[in-house]
């Protein structure tokens, strides 16, 4: 197939793919019956969106401020130390030692256990060392303005044992390059963010394997800064708790324990007080199927199991193995001694694609925290006046 033809079917291949996308949309928000509040919950999450990206972009902005005036600051002091290091009075003993010193925070895991002490630009090293810290300390302080010689007299020990001065962790404070760490600072992700897309635009418009590398590559860097962690985490390669939600909250409802246990129990009525739970169908008695509402309206089902039950004291459950959503939990029920109920809730929640789904969960104003701790004050009203609260408008 020659050039043009097969950028002629690429192009009506691509005219097909945004003309289906189009028709898709428009039925889904021009629904007849659902149409109205599907147009409702977009504008609410698209300008959920837009305020949570006003709020970055400002954190960012005084981020860069911070970052620049520091750096400005840093240059002028160090033109300030440069011209002050070319007089005579700044190659004193003492200020040797304050340099030797400042610079040992960064070479020795244990500083404070090294003596320094100079003689006509002549310094002497005692104390206690690591033998892993030799080296480079000596190195180091050989490196530092003014220093002529350096004298070891160091007892180098192969682990701390018993000496009281190389005891506690390390305090070797060494600097880590921002895009090192895996917690971004504002401006950093904004920067990350921009190149991101500018490497997907680009990579693009070439048409070629290079290119869909390189729009991979944006891809990668911009989902990066977008969930703030790192992309081992984000691709599910190596996970931990921290990926997850941990929601923990204790709720006192003015009802009695059995009627309170009861209605927990009744899992297929939690659509009443829940508004962003669509259908919960009994499958057997302890296994029941799950349809909640994902970011931007789009349905979201599992399949989860009670393994505990005990009546009027606790309900357990978790999903069962190969969901779409990782979750687990347990409720119990307290009596109170003004004869209401005291529910004690745990539960963690890992949201489709870990990270990442709970990252666009959050951006479109449906943070499965926030969500959760919203439908149990739901509960306690649907208890205690049998209010819907707000039921009204599910559709």
């Amino acid at each position: 197939m020659k050039r043009n033809e097969r950028n002629e079917t690429e192009t009506y291949y691509a005219a097909g793919f945004v003309a289906a996308a189009l028709a898709a949309s428009a039925a889904y928000l021009l629904d007849p019956r659902s149409g109205k509040s599907r147009r409702a919950l977009l504008r609410e999450q698209l300008s959920h969106a837009a305020n949570q990206l006003r709020d970055f972009s400002s954190k960012a902005g005084r981020d860069a401020q911070k970052r620049t005036r520091g750096l400005y600051e840093e240059s002028i002091s160090r033109l300030r130390r440069g011209a002050e290091d070319s007089s005579a009075e700044d190659n004193s003993e003492e200020k040797i030692v304050e340099r030797v010193r400042a610079q040992l925070g960064r070479l020795s895991s244990h500083p404070a256990a090294i003596e320094v002490s100079c003689s006509n630009g002549e310094v002497r090293l005692a104390g206690d060392i690591l033998e892993e810290d030799v080296e480079e300390v000596l190195r180091g302080v050989e490196r530092v303005r003014g220093v002529s010689a350096v004298v070891n007299e160091l007892r180098v020990h192969d682990t701390a044992g018993n000496i009281p001065a190389l005891q506690g962790e390390s305090a070797r404070r060494t600097p880590r390059f921002e895009y090192m760490k895996s917690n971004w600072s504002p401006a950093p992700r904004l920067l990350a963010g921009v190149a991101g897309a500018a490497m997907i635009v680009l990579g693009l418009g070439r048409r070629s394997a290079a290119g869909t590398g390189l729009a991979a590559s944006g891809g990668a860097l911009l989902a990066r800064s977008i969930c703030n962690v790192p992309l081992a985490h984000l691709l599910g390669i190596r996970t931990s708790e921290a990926d997850g939600v941990l929601v923990q909250k204790t709720l006192d409802v003015y009802a009695e324990v059995d009627e309170v246990y009861s209605h927990w129990r009744d899992l297929e009525s939690f659509p009443a007080f829940m508004t962003h739970i669509r259908e919960v169908r009994k499958i057997d008695d302890t296994h029941y199927h799950w349809t909640v509402d994902g970011p931007a309206g789009v349905p979201v089902e599992w399949d989860a199991q009670i393994t505990a039950d005990v009546p009027g004291e606790l309900i357990a459950w978790r999903t069962v193995e190969g969901s779409t959503v990782q979750s687990s939990g347990v409720v119990q029920f307290e009596p109170t001694n003004y004869g209401g109920t005291r529910i004690h809730v745990r539960m963690s929640y890992r949201p489709p694609a870990n990270v990442a789904g709970h990252t666009v969960a959050k951006l479109f104003g449906r943070d499965p925290k926030r969500q959760i701790d919203t439908d149990l004050m739901r509960f306690k009203t649907f208890i205690e006046s049998g209010a819907t609260a707000g039921n009204a408008t599910r559709h």
